[in-house]
């Protein structure tokens, strides 16, 4: 699965992913501003199955179940906390199906 990050999560994130073996690619710069609908039809146009993002509105703005990319979305956007789930993230992201959203919840304390 050939991910990209929005452009709201960090982009650190995308080395801890990619040591673990995730495909995750940082996020263009010629993409800055493209809104949901648009967004999710760049990964697509680009040859990207699964968008990482923490935009928890995509939901309600976008018929996933329409799209050929999975859309995962993460709890936040702090690094320090989401280095804590990243085995969990590339688990989700290396099982996404197309037109599919998972939420990823944070880790218990």
């Amino acid at each position: 699965m050939r991910a990209v990050v929005d452009e709201g999560v960090p982009r650190d994130l995308v080395k801890l992913l990619r040591e673990l073996g995730c495909d995750v690619h940082s996020f263009p710069n010629s993409w800055k501003g493209a809104k949901n609908g648009r967004l999710l039809k760049l990964v697509s146009e680009n040859g990207f199955d699964c968008l990482i993002t923490s935009d928890k509105n995509l939901t309600s703005q976008q018929n996933i179940s329409r799209s050929d990319v999975a859309v995962v979305v993460l709890p936040h956007q702090f690094l320090d906390e989401l280095k804590q789930i990243k085995e969990m993230i590339v688990a989700v992201v290396n099982s996404a199906l197309p037109g599919s959203m998972y939420h990823i919840a944070k880790k218990a304390d």
